[in-house]
């Protein structure tokens, strides 16, 4: 049995390497060892199987890329190209026009710090005045919001939510000060599955002038499918008046290989 070390300093480089066959089968032992069974159904929110041939499919689509470097459109123009093509079909499903745009991230995490970095920026150049920018989102935001508030120099303000568990439009609204440059919504939210209330969020971000971003990396390739099903599902995407940003993970409900997600403007 393979012993996972625990401390840092009893993993060192090895004076001679080991064959790539052991290597794969020391992989193997120690996935076997802990690593929970998805493929079973023994995993919630970590990996979004759709079936056994789509995920052979996703392998040998990864494989043909793994190695070309996004970084350089133009010594990869079919990466570019790729992208495009995912995030304009990304905005038409969205509810965006010829007016939106976006790009592809690593996930979801990223997708909403490029969302809060642009806000910021946006608010450098509109209200300089503005010197400790903050935003507005409920206790239910998902950390990653609460990292990228850190990271880019925004005063998380954290608002705490009704009984229903959605974001209360009236605290929401009492908790903006001059200093608010966006506020922000889940859809749908990680923990309850919930959807928090966007129309009557996005109506007042659009009435004081400042950002809307919904969060919706967990529902936003699934929403507008169960909406299609005939299922009542609440206004959340670019549709809806007010709002102006909308992330959505293609590797949850997108059922793409990790980690791949979308932030649109």
């Amino acid at each position: 049995m393979i012993i996972m070390a625990r401390k840092r300093k009893e993993i060192v480089l090895p004076e001679k390497g080991m064959s790539r066959d052991k290597i794969l089968d020391m992989m193997d032992e120690i996935q076997d060892q802990g690593d929970v069974k998805w493929k079973q159904g023994r995993a919630f929110g970590y990996v979004y199987h759709a079936d056994d041939e789509h995920y052979e499919f996703l392998k040998k689509a990864h494989n043909k890329f793994f190695s070309e470097n996004a970084l350089s459109p133009l010594a990869f123009p079919s990466l570019k190209k790729f992208e495009a093509e995912v995030v304009s079909m990304a905005v038409d499903l969205l509810g965006g026009d010829r007016r939106c745009f976006g790009s592809m991230t690593s996930g979801g995490t990223e997708s909403n710090m490029m969302a809060l970095k642009t806000y910021r920026e946006w608010a450098k150049d509109k209200h300089p005045e503005i010197i400790e920018p903050e935003v507005v989102m409920p206790v239910t935001a998902h950390p990653s919001l609460n990292k990228a508030a850190h990271y880019f120099g925004i005063k998380a303000v954290m608002v705490p939510i009704g009984s229903d568990f959605r974001a209360d439009v009236k605290k929401m609204e009492a908790a903006i000060t001059d200093n608010t440059i966006a506020m922000v919504g889940s859809a749908i939210e990680y923990s309850r599955g919930i959807v928090d209330p966007i129309p009557e969020l996005a109506a007042i971000a659009k009435e004081r002038g400042i950002g809307f971003h919904t969060d919706s990396c967990l529902g936003g390739y699934m929403l507008p499918f169960l909406r299609e099903l005939g299922h009542d599902i609440p206004d959340f995407d670019l549709s809806v008046p007010g709002v102006t940003s909308i992330s959505a993970d293609l590797h949850k409900y997108g059922f793409t290989a990790k980690g791949a997600s979308t932030i649109l403007y």
